[in-house]
């Protein structure tokens, strides 16, 4: 059975229906589309906020966080049970993160504190000095997550690799296994003042607020555009 568009378009009932509910629906859409660009530059304001914030709260047992939270607690760090995540590149240059683990509880998962960038060695299979005390100390630092690839060769640790062991791109699972003992689903980005740390550039992985600024007048633009042809289309109708 084949449909006739032509004829349906000039069909008076059709136009009259069909048109305004296509211009309710587009503008709808639009409207949302932008709404929702408007909540994403709130989102992206509340960050930098966190961000920029100076004030430090008491990590406790089973608080919620949120990402760049600024975070301090009391623990040891275990030296002997460290990680370095491999391929990390800062200013062109290839090298390590150093994720050292922190009992700051009994009976608690642990903390991974990231302690930041150390460059690779020129020496073939040699690791990084990364020694750290384990006496008891304050840290502080912000929220984070671990390092992220998009598609990892492999498994992330060498079976039967000596401590510190050497990872590509772990996820907290891989560490809980790799240390036999469980651990935070974040990690605390050690702050750049703090002591026994490598170079922390911490930053905001992610755009500004601007481009989500953007696309939202963009939606918004449409919207008015489909809403104003509509109203110049039955204004000519009606001449």
């Amino acid at each position: 059975m084949n449909l006739d568009l032509d004829g349906l378009i000039d069909n008076e009932q059709f136009r009259r229906f069909f048109l305004p509910l296509a211009t309710l629906f587009l503008t709808g859409l639009f409207l949302s589309l932008g709404l929702w660009q408007l909540d994403r530059a709130a989102q992206k304001n509340r960050l930098q906020q966190m961000f920029e914030s100076n004030v430090y709260l008491e990590l406790r047992p089973g608080m919620p966080v949120v990402e760049f939270q600024n975070l301090e607690t009391e623990g040891r760090y275990l030296s002997e049970r460290q990680v370095i995540v491999d391929r990390i590149i800062l200013d062109d240059r290839l090298g390590y993160y150093v994720l050292t683990p922190l009992r700051y509880a009994e009976n608690e998962p642990l903390l991974i504190v990231n302690r930041g960038w150390i460059a690779r060695s020129n020496a073939s299979g040699s690791k990084p000095q990364v020694e750290v005390a384990g006496t008891m100390r304050k840290v502080r630092g912000r929220m984070g997550f671990l390092p992220k690839v998009g598609i990892r060769s492999g498994e992330a640790f060498t079976a039967n690799d000596d401590w510190p062991k050497l990872a590509s791109y772990p996820t907290p699972d891989e560490l809980s296994r790799a240390l036999g003992a469980a651990v935070l689903p974040f990690v605390l980005l050690l702050d750049p003042d703090d002591e026994d740390g490598f170079i922390r550039r911490w930053q905001p992985a992610e755009r500004g607020p601007m481009m989500h600024y953007g696309y939202a007048a963009q939606w918004f633009a449409m919207a008015a555009a489909v809403a104003g042809i509509f109203v110049w289309k039955r204004r000519k109708t009606a001449v």
